[in-house]
This record gives structure tokens, C-alpha cells and sequence, in this order.
């Protein structure tokens, strides 16, 4: 259940970092041929990184859990 939870946190927080960056594509007055992720924009990504790494402990501890007990 963990790793289920942390995957759709991962993903929507994935999905609405995308969106953000087709949105700015969107608004730029000269035009844009494809959404870029902009990994380097720090002031929108801090927003996001908390979620992530929320996400992605979920899963891994849900992982963690299913491998220790499979090992009894």
C-alpha cells in the first residue's frame, strides 16, 4: 500500500511540475516548440522537492517492507 501511495505522490507531483513548465511554455510571448523541464529553476522546483522526496521514501520504505518479509 506504501509503495502504491508513494508512487501516485510521485507521479502527480511529476505531472503538476510538467504542467507548470507547459504552462510557461505556453505563456511565452515568442512562442515554444516543446515543453522543457527547467531542473535548474530553483524558486518553482523548491515547491516540488519536498514532495518528491515524500513520494519516493514512501515507495522505497513499502519496497523495504515487502522484501523483509518475503525473506521469513
Amino acid at each position: 500500500m506504501l509503495m502504491f501511495f508513494g508512487a501516485v505522490i510521485f507521479a502527480i507531483t511529476f505531472a503538476a511540475w510538467w504542467y507548470l513548465n507547459a504552462l510557461a511554455c505556453g505563456m511565452n510571448t515568442t512562442g515554444c516548440r516543446g515543453v522543457t523541464l527547467a531542473w535548474g529553476d530553483w524558486e518553482a522546483l523548491q515547491f516540488f522537492v519536498p514532495t518528491f522526496i515524500i513520494g519516493a521514501a514512501m515507495f522505497l520504505f513499502g519496497l523495504w517492507k515487502i522484501v523483509r518479509r518475503n525473506r521469513r
